[in-house]
C-alpha cells in the first residue's frame, strides 16, 4: 500500500524526523485561506499529490507545467494550486492517461546548501532490510549508482550504532552536531520502517540548511499489504482514489491484480504460475495487460469478479486463462467464463491452457460453446503460438 507525500511527512514527524512546513489543499477547500495561513515567504513550492515518482519531470495534460513548481508570491501559489487541482498529471510511471490530482501540498521553499538521499527497503533476495544512502540526492538519483552506499541490517539485531556512524561519515557531514542529528534521524527512520512493516521508506531529498539542520523535504512510503491487519492506523491512510479502481475492486474479492500496459488479459491461479506466464509472454514478444493471481482456493465468486475486472480494459486483443486445477477445479472456471462471456456478449479470442483437477471437463464445456472464439493450448510452450493465431483471426 502506497501513501501520499504529505501523509509520509506526518509519519516522519511522529517518529522525530524534522520536515519542512506546508499545508495540504483539497478540491473542496478554500485554497486562498489555506495558503494564507503559511504567512509571507520569498518563494513557495507547489507539489501535486499523486502516488507516482517523477512528479517534477512530469507534465499536466493542459500544459501548466510539471507537478512540482516554484513560484515567487502567495498569489501565484494560490493560482497554481487551483490549476493543479482536478487536473491530470502525467509521469513516466502513470502512463499517458496520467493521474487526477485531488490534493496539493504548498509550503515555503527551503533554502539549503546540500541535498542527500536516504531510504530503507526490504531486499527480499537477501531476506533483510537494506539502507541506501547517497550524498547526491534529488532528482534522478538512480543515474548515480556509484554514489550510493548500501548497508544491510540484521532484522533480529536491528540497526546498530556503528552502522549509523558509518553512514554519517559516508555522507560527508562536516560538523559533529550534524553527524549526530543524521544518526538520530536514521535510527528513527529505521524504527518507523520496522514497527510498521514497511516495504519502503524514502526521503529524497534530505537537505542540510545553512545552519546545519537536516530536514526531510520529500518522502515516500510503501507498506506490506499482508501486514496491514496489524496496523489499522496505517490502513486508514489508504486513498482508493489514488489507485487503479480495478486494483481496489480486486482487493475486495481477495484477488491479486496489477494493471500493466499490454493487450493480453491474463487470468492465472498461483503467484508462481502468474509470474511464469508473464515471463513466457515477454520472452515471446507479447505483452500482458495485467498480473492476476486468483490463488488456489478461489471460489466462483472470485473467478467471476476477476473476469469482470479483466474485461474492463478497453484495448484487449485476447484473454488468456492459464489455470492449474487443485482446490479450484477446471470445470468451475469454465462455467464462470461461459457465464461472463455470455452475459457481456464478449467476442474476444479466448486462449486457454488448463490442467489438473477436472481440467478435461472444463475444456469440454468451453468447446461446446459455439459462441466462444476458443484456442486451446496443449502446454505452456504452446501458449504464445495460440495467442498469435488468435490475434491473426480476430
Amino acid at each position: 500500500m502506497k501513501i501520499h507525500e504529505f501523509q509520509t511527512k506526518k509519519l516522519l514527524v511522529s517518529h522525530g524526523i524534522p520536515v519542512d512546513t506546508g499545508v495540504v489543499v483539497g478540491c473542496g477547500d478554500d485554497v486562498d485561506a489555506f495558503i494564507s495561513s503559511l504567512g509571507s515567504a520569498e518563494s513557495y513550492i507547489v507539489k501535486a499529490q499523486i502516488q507516482s515518482g517523477g512528479r517534477g519531470k512530469g507534465h499536466f495534460v493542459d500544459g501548466i507545467g510539471s507537478g512540482v513548481q516554484r513560484v515567487y508570491s502567495r498569489m501565484e501559489a494560490v493560482q497554481l494550486a487551483r490549476k493543479m487541482l482536478g487536473n491530470r498529471l502525467v509521469t513516466r510511471q502513470t502512463g499517458p492517461v496520467g493521474c487526477r490530482v485531488n490534493m496539493v501540498y504548498v509550503g515555503p521553499a527551503t533554502r539549503f546548501r546540500r541535498e542527500f538521499y536516504l531510504a530503507i527497503f526490504m531486499d527480499r533476495s537477501a531476506g533483510m532490510p537494506v539502507i541506501m544512502a547517497s550524498s547526491a540526492g534529488g532528482v534522478e538519483i538512480e543515474k548515480q549508482p556509484e554514489n550510493i552506499l548500501r548497508e544491510y541490517v540484521c532484522p533480529l539485531a536491528g540497526l546498530q550504532p556503528f552502522q549509523a556512524r558509518k553512514l554519517a561519515f559516508y555522507m560527508g557531514f562536516k560538523s559533529k552536531s550534524t553527524q549526530e542529528s543524521f544518526m538520530v534521524i536514521l535510527q528513527n527512520l529505521y524504527r518507523l520502517f520496522d514497527e510498521n512493516d514497511a516495504s519502503l521508506i524514502e526521503i529524497n531529498p534530505l537537505v542540510e540548511t545553512a545552519d546545519g539542520c537536516l530536514l526531510a523535504i520529500d518522502g515516500k512510503a510503501v507498506f506490506d499489504d499482508n501486514a496491514l491487519f496489524r496496523h489499522p492506523d496505517i490502513s486508514k491512510l489508504r486513498d482508493p482514489n489514488a489507485e487503479d479502481p480495478r486494483e481496489v475492486q480486486a482487493t475486495v474479492h481477495g484477488v491479486n491484480y496489477v494493471a500493466l500496459t499490454g493487450n493480453i488479459g491474463c487470468l492465472t491461479n498461483g503467484a508462481g504460475l502468474a509470474m511464469a506466464t508473464m515471463d513466457l509472454l515477454n520472452a515471446n514478444g507479447l505483452e500482458a495487460a495485467n498480473f492476476l493471481d486468483l490463488g488456489d482456493n478461489s471460489g466462483a465468486e472470485a473467478v467471476r469478479a476477476a473476469l469482470e475486472i479483466l474485461l474492463q480494459a478497453g484495448d484487449l486483443r485476447g484473454l488468456l486463462i492459464n489455470a492449474f486445477g487443485g482446490a479450484m477445479c477446471g470445470d468451475m472456471v469454465a462455467k464462470c467464463v461461459v457465464d461472463i462471456f455470455s452475459k457481456r456478449r464478449v467476442r474476444l479470442p479466448l486462449i486457454v491452457r488448463m490442467e489438473g483437477a477436472r481440467a478435461a471437463e472444463g475444456l469440454n464445456l468451453l468447446r461446446s460453446e459455439n459462441t466462444l472464439k476458443l484456442f486451446v493450448a496443449e502446454n505452456l510452450r504452446d501458449i504464445p503460438q495460440k495467442i498469435r493465431e488468435a490475434m491473426r483471426v480476430q
